[in-house]
């Protein structure tokens, strides 16, 4: 029956061995609790499949002309684009969409679309094409104007074309006329990128421009205050942008300035032919401005030894600086105002809580005495005039990244409007520590400049008749007279957003349903570009089939963005109430109309979503809604996952968990750029003596037993023994040593960081310490203060789906 556990999941009704226990699927009804829970084995559990054959999967994203469900993307595929998106750049929740919305309401489920315009593509994927079509420009629909694909459909012998979006047959200008086959389709449609690709770049014409395009401008504001400069934040950061100016993008015409802050914020003039930097001091923070742009950017190329001597001093020159004040907002808005002329970047280092000159914040009481509703509350940002600063960057095509290296509370969720609104990226280091986080702070900084990235973006997606566009999340500007856009100061391959889809009237099940994205951007070297991504889904009147082509990763970056949405100013309660009434209504409709001859006594998984009540439980146990998370540790996650990607949704509320030590006994890591075959997350399977690391796509977890061997403390950490290590207080760094343990330990740390695309430090748990806790709060399957048991979550949500069936 479809919805049954494959070999690794629930056993099916009548499949079992004698003198086996049964499974969840068995005997759930009307047992108590204790009794349910007993009936069911742990091992037999819906748990991530690990596929650790080397071979990689090569998926073509229409077979016979059909549309075929993409895999996860949690494991390595190649695309093939034949004609239809990539699943890296669009990613429907369903992959057959239901004939009406009263079918779509009763499945429980939620259209909605994943899109990462410039996601990174596997290197053995197909290409993205770039079209130039000269001063035709893009073609497009003269009624809808969707923009040109494979689903357009040529008539009068390729003199017309109708649009697959709304049916409007337009004239074929003559330039771009061509002979049809004799199968209707253009002769040199091979030829073409948009007319056979799934996903094409278009080069823009001069009515795409709003104004001339700018170069790319990176301003660098650099916290100098006490608490700053005593932390070592100062230092770090100066030498992490001196090491990443020559990976900046943009070529001879790239401008940069270079601003600091304390009580007062200082511009420096590093133009050509200063014979040393003149520094501009803006006392009044409270009545911000900013001296004129042409003094203060100026050509890397053309200052690069300069900035370098310049930012080698910077520590020195305010070593002395005395006084908490820091007036990080009115340096902000003070950049803000030097790139309101050209637009530009803006990347903002900031270490303490902006308490001094415009928009000064207070520390928020978040003591466990508050009411829980109050508590969320302070994820919504204290000072309105920030959303409107945000505003005003994006207005003007700014950009902010925000790298808060702070040593205690920063207000994150206040701080984090501005890059929210802008397309920036927010990062986060407490307590900053340069011994243990600067090469993180330095490989955060290097990607950010030098990553797969555009400016001045405008994001739209158009749908076929019978589907509306409701509405977008993710992180952008929004303005109130642009009811379809999303504009973006800048976007890269790492940002991601979800359009949440409705069905307006019934749909054709012979036919397909379509969607584009399209993007128009400026690429760094200052051309034009529109890349375009389109979709076709089936469409069915079948529950079955509805439900057989949901997409697990895109229904969880969805949920796991409304509650990023719901939470702040409303209660986490509700938001796990959210969640669970979420995978309850689902899974109840898939019984109700797809599982109806089984016993009500099982739990019925649809094979797509079996996962399903492990990742929403993952979910409620994630700092967005655990009880002892600090509020900025909580604002830092919501605002990652609202730009993250399906993959990266994925990794952070279900990481992987390594036996390092078994990898150390063996000698060897597996072959092929492989690594070991992660374990399930639980304190069950973690061994005395053992080793262990936990990756979640953001940070790395060395947990270390307390009954460690001494050879291993002493090839791996240096120390004599596990009563030495569990002494020594943190920060304990881990560098490579002359022993094959530590190499075969850093060969594993380098091949996850390559997976993850990204650097992720690494910390040493030990039993009573801060990383301990943390550790252990990652192993989700376990029973804890932040919910129950994965084995007693599914009991739970059987129990929610037979009172739902009534």
């Amino acid at each position: 029956m479809p919805g049954q556990m494959p070999p690794g999941g629930m056993p099916p009704p009548g499949g079992m061995q004698p003198g086996m226990p049964p499974g969840p699927g068995m005997g759930m009804g009307a047992a108590p609790a204790r009794q349910q829970m007993a009936r069911i084995d742990p091992a037999q559990i819906p748990r991530p499949v690990v596929n650790q054959s080397q071979e990689v999967q090569v998926f073509e994203t229409r077979v016979n002309g059909s549309h075929v469900n993409p895999p996860s993307s949690s494991t390595r595929f190649v695309v093939r684009d034949r004609g239809s998106a990539s699943p890296r750049l669009l990613r429907a929740s369903l992959n057959t969409v239901p004939a009406t919305n009263d079918m779509l309401n009763n499945s429980g489920m939620q259209f909605a679309l994943a899109v990462q315009p410039l996601a990174l593509p596997d290197p053995d994927d197909d290409p993205v094409l770039v079209v130039d079509l000269g001063e035709l420009g893009p073609v497009r629909c003269g009624r809808c104007k969707a923009y040109m694909n494979p689903y357009m459909r040529w008539t009068d012998g390729g003199k017309a074309f109708v649009c697959n979006f709304c049916n409007y047959s337009n004239p074929c200008p003559d330039v771009y006329f061509n002979y049809l086959g004799p199968d209707g389709r253009r002769r040199d449609t091979y030829e073409r990128a948009e007319l056979s690709c799934g996903t094409y770049e278009v080069v823009a014409t001069k009515e795409y421009f709003a104004r001339p395009a700018m170069p790319v401008i990176h301003v660098f504001l650099i916290d100098v205050g006490h608490a700053a400069v005593a932390s070592g934040a100062t230092a770090a950061t100066c030498q992490c942008i001196e090491q990443v100016l020559d990976s900046l993008q943009g070529g001879d015409n790239t401008l940069v300035g270079l601003v600091t802050f304390d009580s007062s914020v200082h511009f420096y003039n590093v133009s050509k032919g200063q014979a040393q930097p003149q520094m501009l001091v803006m006392p009044d923070t409270q009545d911000v401005y900013a001296p004129m742009p042409s003094q203060l950017l100026a050509k890397l190329c053309e200052c690069r030894e300069q900035l370098a001597e310049l930012l080698a001093s910077i520590p020195t020159m305010f070593a002395a600086t005395a006084g908490p004040e820091c007036c990080a907002a009115a340096a902000i808005e003070a950049c803000v105002e030097l790139l309101k002329p050209t637009g530009g970047k803006l990347h903002a280092f900031v270490s303490s809580l902006p308490n001094s000159g415009i928009k000064a914040l207070k520390m928020r009481d978040s003591s466990s005495s508050m009411a829980e509703k109050e508590k969320q509350m302070g994820l919504l940002p204290q000072d309105l005039t920030y959303l409107t600063l945000a505003a005003q960057a994006a207005d003007f095509q700014i950009c902010i990244d925000l790298f808060l290296l702070a040593q205690s509370y920063v207000d994150v969720a206040t701080l984090a409007t501005l890059a929210h609104t802008t397309g920036g990226s927010t990062y986060h280091y407490l307590p900053f520590n340069p011994m243990m986080d600067q090469d993180q702070l330095l490989n955060d900084l290097k990607w950010n400049v030098s990553r797969p990235q555009g400016l001045e973006a405008i994001l739209r997606v158009r749908c076929s008749g019978g589907l509306d566009v409701e509405g977008y999340m993710g992180s952008f500007y929004k303005p109130p007279n642009s009811p379809t856009d999303v504009y973006l100061p800048a976007i890269d391959c790492d940002k991601a957003f979800i359009a949440k889809l409705n069905i307006m009237e019934k749909l054709n099940p012979s036919n397909e349903v379509y969607l584009q994205c399209a993007l128009l951007y400026t690429s760094p070297d200052g051309a034009r570009r529109v890349r375009i991504s389109t979709l076709a889904l089936p469409v069915s009147d079948q529950m079955g089939a509805v439900f057989k082509g949901a997409d697990l990763d895109s229904q969880l970056a969805n949920i796991t963005r409304q509650v990023a949405c719901t939470l702040p100013g409303g209660t986490s309660a509700g938001a796990k109430e959210l969640i669970l009434g979420r995978i309850t209504a689902t899974l109840a409709a898939y019984r109700k109309y797809c599982a109806t001859s089984s016993s009500t006594v099982q739990l019925i998984l649809p094979e797509a979503l079996k996962l399903l009540p492990l990742f929403s439980l993952a979910l409620q146990k994630s700092p967005i809604l655990r009880a002892d998370v600090r509020p900025d540790e909580r604002s830092l996650w919501l605002a990652n996952v609202m730009n993250s990607s399906c993959g990266r949704i994925m990794g952070l509320l279900h990481p992987r968990l390594f036996p390092v030590h078994h990898m150390l006994r063996a000698g060897a890591m597996p072959p092929n750029g492989a690594v070991p075959e992660p374990l399930v997350l639980s304190s069950e399977v973690l061994e005395i003596g053992g080793v262990y690391l936990l990756d979640n796509g953001s940070d790395l977890l060395l947990y270390v037993d307390q009954e460690l061997n001494e050879a291993l403390a002493q090839d791996v950490f240096g120390l004599p023994n596990a009563d030495v290590l569990h002494r020594t207080p943190q920060p304990l760094p881990v560098a490579q040593r002359d022993s094959q343990a530590s190499r075969l330990l850093f060969e594993l740390l380098n091949t996850v960081r390559l997976q993850r695309c990204a650097f992720m430090r690494l910390r040493v748990a030990k039993k009573g310490d801060p990383y301990y806790g943390l550790f252990v709060n990652l192993l989700v399957e376990d029973k804890s203060t932040a919910g129950m048991s994965y084995v007693e979550y599914l009991c739970h949500v059987h129990r929610q789906i037979q009172e739902k069936m009534g």
